[in-house]
This record gives C-alpha cells, structure tokens and sequence, in this order.
C-alpha cells in the first residue's frame, strides 16, 4: 500500500506546479457529503458519530469535522467558535470524533450548549486540494454526567396486554438519561421481588424464589436513543418455569473508571411467566450450510447452563422417490436476539448434526434433497430445569447444496484504478466483473453477492466462500490471481473457502500466502506497465492493450474518466466496437471499463474454479490446469489465456469452462437452471499419462 501510494504521490507531483493544486479533483470524493451527528447529548469519553457519503478510508486523506456556531456554559454568555477535530474513519459512511480532553477544551469545557453547523473536510493525498461538504445544521449538549430516569416499564407485542411473557421476552423501558456503551458507560436494570412457580400457593415469601437487585444489560432502542431501552427478561431471574412474578426495577447507570453510581427510582413489574412456544420455521426450503430459524417465543441459550433444543418427528420424503425415511432426532438451535419480536433459535443446516447423520444412509444433506413433513418441539434446559412445548406441525424442503460467493472489492483496488484512470467508474466495472463471473456460471447452483471490506457478511448462509478483488500482489510476484485456499477442494466439501488475504495453511508448504486477483498486476499487459512487472504476450497484444487505456491513463498523458460519464454512459455488452478512435471519447471510456472489468471477472472465475476442484477435478493427483493447447478453456494455465481472450475482444469470444470440468460444477452444484445452450471444447485434447 505505501509503495503504490508513494508512486502515484511522485506521479501527481511531477505532473503539477509545487505552488499549484492539481486541476483534476478526486474522483473518489466527488459524492461526499454529511448528513447527521448523533448524539446531540455527549459525555466525557462519548463517541460522536458523523453519518455521511462517500467519507475517505485513512490511504486517501485526513478527515476533519468542522464545527462553526455559538457555545455556552451554564450562566454564561454565546460566544463564536470554529474548531476542526480529527475524525476517525469507520466506513466510506460513518466516521467518529472521540469527546477527550482537546474536543471539550476546543468547545468549553464538559458543561457546553453548541448551536451552529458542521462540515467534513478532507484533506485528499489523491489531488492535494481541500474537500469541504455542505453544512448541516446540529445542536450538541456536553454534560459531566447523567442521572438515568425511569418513567415506564411495558411488555411488547401481545404480552403487553396480557402480562404474560416467555424467557428472554423484551421488556421495555423509557425515561431519559441512559448510557449507550461504548467508552461512556452502560446502564444496568436492577430486578427484585418474588416469583411464585405455578402450582404453588401464597403466600410467595414461603413457597416462592426471592429475586434481589438482580443486574441485567440495557441496551438502547436505537443507537443513540437516550430516553429508551430494552432488556431481556432474562432466565436468570427466576429460571425457565412458569409462574407469576411480582416486584420492582430502578435502572443504574455506570460510567466507567469511577466508582460513582447514579440510580433511577423504581417502577413496579408483575408478570406471568408461561412455557415456551414454536411456531413454524423459516425458510421453508433451504440447502447445506444454510441459517434456518425456529420461530416462537421462550428461546434461551448463549450462556453456560442455558440450551434450547427442538426435537424434529415425522417423514422425510426424498425427492424423486418413492421412499418416505422415518426421522425422530433432537437438534440444538443457537438463541438469536431479535427486537422487536423476541429472540429465535437459528440452526445451520450441517453434516455433522443429528439432522445429516440421520439422513447420511441416503447421501446426507448434500444428496438427500427431499422435504420433511412432522412436528417440532421446542425444550428448554436451564441448569436442573426443564420444560417442553407443544408438538407445532413443521414442514421444510431440504434442497441441493448452494454455493454462495461473497465478492469483495477492497480499498487497494480502487487505489489501482486510478493508475487506469477509471476510479470514478468503480461502480461500473463492478458491475462488468459480476455479469462476467454470473455468466460464466450459468447453470450452476451458485451465487455472487457484491462486498466489500466495509460491508456486512451474509447472515443467512453460515458456509459462503468469499472472493477478494485487491490491487498489487502482496506476494511480490506479478500474479493475476493466485487461489490461496489449502488445497483444491474436490466436490467442493468445504463450502467456505477464503481466496484473499493471508492463508497460514498455504504459507506452512512453501506457497505463496496471499490469495486474491491482483487487479494491478493487469498493468503488465502494457508496453509502459509503470510499477508492475511487464507480462510476456503475442505481438500486438501490448499495443491492443494500450489502445485500450492509454487515453485514461494519467501516467502517459490520458485524461481519466469523470463522475459525470460514469452516470451518462451505458455499460457495453460485448467489446466489438473495441478500441474505440482516438476521438470517440465516449466509446473509450466504455471500452476501458468493459476491458478491466472482463480481465478482473475472467481472473476471478478462474480462481474460484480452482477453489472448487478444478481442473482435472477426477483425478486427486492432476493438475491444476486443462491439458494440451486448446484455447478458450476458463481453466488453462496462463501461458494459453492471451490479453485478447481475458479482455474478451477476441473473435472467438469468451473463455468457457470445458465439456467435463463444466460437468463436474453441474455435479456438486446442480442448478435449478437448465444450462446453456453453449457447445463446449473438450478438455482432454491430447493423450494424458
């Protein structure tokens, strides 16, 4: 990352008067923007949060927040200030300001009203200039402390009309003056009183469970509500049985590094605590390595002593035939915390659980396709107690594996798009990369989902592979793309392979660690390949290539694509009209991002084709590559994949994946689809020892 950055700082200074900025703006700030600052009231060691657009990672500048207004202590008199604080960058959407002792000093002090407005300020390394947003306008209240008050205590949903609540139900509570985390502090709810099992008689002093300043977390309604949160009524109260429960709460609010405590008065809480309940199951069809949730009130778990299981009973239907497979196993579902609704218990669909192993005689969860008709109940285990539902009827089709792809494109490739001049295309050639990696698979049970390094990770697919698209190789070996998985995983058995990142595995037998496509190594196609090694190819491929990029490339000259034909161009279906003249300025911005996005997609299904047990994928001990000299096979070795045929601007067309390693995808990943209707080169073409 440094030495990139370091070459393209040298680049941008050679090509500009040292007194100058530079004319050409950072095409990656050309959206940024602020939207809100939350919370308005701030606490020593507070987080401020600035929500906004298009905000730059810490390799693309410095980010401040200007703030410009009035501030006023108690007592005193309105006085102007304008105070930038360093901002620290969490996402290209959320940046944070740390309330120390420089941010109170700059306001006032801990006891400070500001009115005014607030502005993001980048200071871009990209072009030298200053990037300032719009204002937004925010009030902020800074306090030494808060005192938490408690002015309701309410059921959700229909317990909130009957009183009666399962273990781990929310209950909530209003007020003000709640701490939200984080290094201010927390707010604990304190629960004491009585719980009376059912069965019992009164009075509860002698036949209950005396419950005393019981601590349970307080979490915010949202994030930076102060005046509402919500708990769990927690198993630890008074366990898992039904029965009543009357008494009290107060909150307590906790600021760390100090022993002082502040209290809430309290608020009354009567309840009826009654058996858990299962209520369906969703999805209704789902495949290996897939999130199932269990739905219904009462689950617990995610502490020692605590379980939720749910015994399945009834038929398995296997699909195709005739045979009905008797099922009566017990699975262990994992307590998910859930608002407003209530906790569920998930479950992933796997081989090694009761649920594989009973269908393992018919191939288990990765040949058994079929649906199970029968009923569930849900048990809960908490220490010596326990205590069932009642039987639910469930119905869930159980499907062929699915492979989930996770593409992710990191920081350090938008970095190199620059040295293409097409940072401000980024979106588009995404999307030519994913049409790309889509139709090279079609046919096959399998699914790309864009990502990033900021991104959040699938929540519905515990087993995903994921697909890092990063700038130069960080092995220091001019690779395209290197699959840093351990091992081609034949029949695809693992599900959630890595290629990206460091792989310890792979380092332990001599390979090279760090998998990923190395979109700037793709440099090394041209006769200037500037910080890259040159990559050996036909005559006129070198030229072909810098037809291509040349009129963007800033390194020669070009002139890189702006944010305005990123939205006014439409994206180009094939490359026949590639390389476009020298004054086609349109057509040549739509060239460069259809090329760079076909050479980073035909490199990256490429890899992740090997990730799934190609090539050669019959023979444990064969090579990584398609055999012999016939062109246009997707998993050839290098020296047989030409700029033109990655790049797809040869005739032919596009490289595809040969008549058996195709059969072979079709066979562990056997898609809804029909495939299509596409002949296909064979892949043994010479005689093999």
């Amino acid at each position: 990352m440094k030495r990139r950055m370091m070459w393209l700082l040298l680049l941008l200074w050679a090509c500009a008067p040292s007194a100058e900025p530079l004319s050409e703006p950072d095409p990656g700030l050309s959206d940024l923007a602020i939207r809100e600052v939350y919370p308005t009231t701030l606490l020593p060691a507070s987080l401020l949060v600035i929500r906004g657009k298009s905000l730059p990672s810490p390799s693309e500048g410095a980010m401040s927040l200007a703030l410009s207004g009035t501030s006023k202590t108690p007592g005193g008199l309105p006085r102007n200030i304008e105070v930038r604080l360093r901002a620290e960058y969490l996402s290209h959407t959320e940046a944070q300001v740390r309330v120390d002792t420089d941010f109170l000093q700059q306001l006032g002090g801990n006891s400070v009203e500001f009115d005014g407005h607030a502005k993001i300020v980048v200071a871009s390394v990209i072009d030298r200039q200053e990037h300032l947003t719009e204002p937004v306008s925010v009030k902020l209240r800074i306090v030494p402390s808060l005192t938490p008050r408690l002015d309701l205590v309410e059921l959700q949903g229909p317990q909130r009309m009957t009183g009666k609540i399962h273990p781990n139900d929310w209950l909530t509570v209003r007020g003000d003056g709640f701490l939200l985390g984080e290094g201010e502090g927390d707010t604990v709810a304190l629960v004491s009183g009585c719980f009376l099992p059912e069965g019992a008689s009164e009075p509860c002093a002698l036949n209950g469970r005396a419950v005393r300043e019981l601590e349970l977390p307080v979490r915010p309604l949202s994030r930076f509500d102060r005046t509402s949160a919500m708990l769990p009524y927690s198993p630890g109260i008074h366990g898992v049985m039904p029965g009543k429960f009357s008494g009290s709460i107060r909150l307590r609010n906790q600021p760390p590094g100090t022993t002082m405590r502040t209290l809430s008065s309290s608020r009354s809480l009567a309840v009826e605590q009654v058996r858990p309940e299962l209520t369906g199951i969703s999805p209704s069809a789902a495949s290996l390595g897939q999130y199932v949730e269990m739905q219904g009130a009462g689950f617990i778990g995610g502490q020692p002593g605590q379980a939720t299981l749910v015994r399945l009973q009834g038929q398995f239907s296997l699909e195709g035939s005739p045979v009905n497979i008797p099922v009566d196993t017990e699975i262990v579902v994992q307590w998910l915390s859930r608002f407003p609704n209530g906790p569920v218990g998930r479950y992933v669909l796997d081989e090694t659980d009761a649920l594989g192993q009973a269908l393992e005689p018919r191939g288990g969860l990765r040949e058994a396709a079929g649906v199970f008709v029968g009923t569930g109940t849900m048990t809960l285990r908490y220490g010596r107690e326990s205590i069932a539902s009642k039987p639910t009827p469930l119905r869930i089709a159980l499907l062929r594996p699915k492979q989930v792809v996770v593409v992710r494109f990191l920081s350090s490739y938008q970095d190199s798009l620059r040295l293409f001049g097409l940072r401000a295309v980024d979106n588009a050639v995404r999307a030519r990369v994913l049409e790309v990696a889509r139709r090279d698979y079609a046919g096959i049970n399998i699914e790309f989902r864009e990502g990033s390094e900021d991104s959040a990770l699938p929540t519905d697919f515990a087993h995903y592979a994921q697909v890092d698209i990063g700038g130069p190789d960080p092995n220091g070996l001019g690779y395209l793309g290197y699959d840093n998985t351990p091992g081609r995983d034949m029949q695809n058995r693992r599900l959630y392979d890595r290629i990206g990142g460091v792989n310890a595995v792979t380092q332990n037998d001599g390979s090279p660690g760090y998998g990923g496509v190395f979109a700037e190594q793709l440099l090394g196609f041209s006769n200037h390949p500037g910080p890259v090694a040159a990559i050996k190819s036909a005559p006129g491929e070198a030229e072909l290539f810098d037809r291509i990029f040349d009129p963007l490339r800033p390194d020669v000259g070009g002139n890189p694509a702006t944010v305005r034909e990123a939205t006014l161009l439409p994206a180009l279906s094939s490359g026949s009209i590639c390389p476009a003249s020298s004054d086609d300025r349109p057509h040549q911005v739509q060239c460069a991002i259809f090329v760079l996005g076909s050479l980073i997609g035909t490199t990256m299904t490429h890899e992740l084709g090997h990730s799934l047990g190609l090539a050669n994928p019959s023979n444990p001990s064969g090579s990584y590559h398609n055999q012999g000299n016939l062109r246009g096979r997707i998993m050839n070795p290098g020296s047989l994949r030409s700029f033109s045929e990655r790049a797809e601007l040869s005739p032919s067309g596009p490289a595809l994946f040969c008549d058996t390693d195709y059969q072979y995808l079709r066979r562990i990943l056997p898609g809804s689809q029909l495939p299509p209707s596409i002949e296909r080169q064979p892949c043994l073409d010479t005689p093999t020892m």
